[in-house]
């Protein structure tokens, strides 16, 4: 048998292999949305963390202060060396390393937590304003990180 000639309409054409650039782009910008929620996820997570962390620490660093004060009725003398042994470890450290002063006086106590981020500030500021024992400094100011500060004042 003699072969046929291939006429252009017979010849199988080739499958093309590969992807296109629009594809190779919208994989990229699907990527790219992924990894930027993700990276603001993560961020809000730790932000929540954090103002949660300190708002322990303030629950334990009032209720320390007020069994201190029991005995005497009043805040006077009580300090960060006088509450430590009754606070968690590391009760008066912010989860970014800061350290918390504290110092009492009279039937109220002073707690100064510095370098606190604003958006953990912005948490915080808004739990407490929640409570009429806590009285902000007027300086308290969250738009960036700053000094922290907040009066306790008991019923003692």
């Amino acid at each position: 048998m003699i072969p046929m000639p291939k006429t252009p309409m017979m010849k199988k054409t080739k499958s093309l292999l590969g992807v296109t650039l629009l594809e190779v782009l919208l994989v990229l910008a699907i990527a790219a949305m992924i990894i930027v929620m993700s990276v603001r996820y993560y961020q809000s997570t730790s932000t929540s963390q954090q103002a949660n962390t300190v708002l322990g620490q303030i629950q334990s660093i009032t209720a320390a202060m007020d069994s201190l004060s029991q005995a005497k009725a009043s805040y006077s003398g009580l300090a960060d060396s006088t509450i430590a042994p009754l606070l968690p470890a590391n009760g008066l450290r912010t989860p970014w390393g800061s350290t918390i002063g504290v110092s009492g006086a009279g039937g109220s106590f002073s707690v100064s937590i510095p370098d606190m981020p604003a958006a953990v500030c912005g948490i915080v500021k808004t739990y407490l304003d929640q409570n009429p024992h806590f009285k902000l400094n007027e300086s308290v100011d969250c738009s960036g990180k700053g000094e922290f500060k907040y009066t306790y004042t008991s019923s003692i």
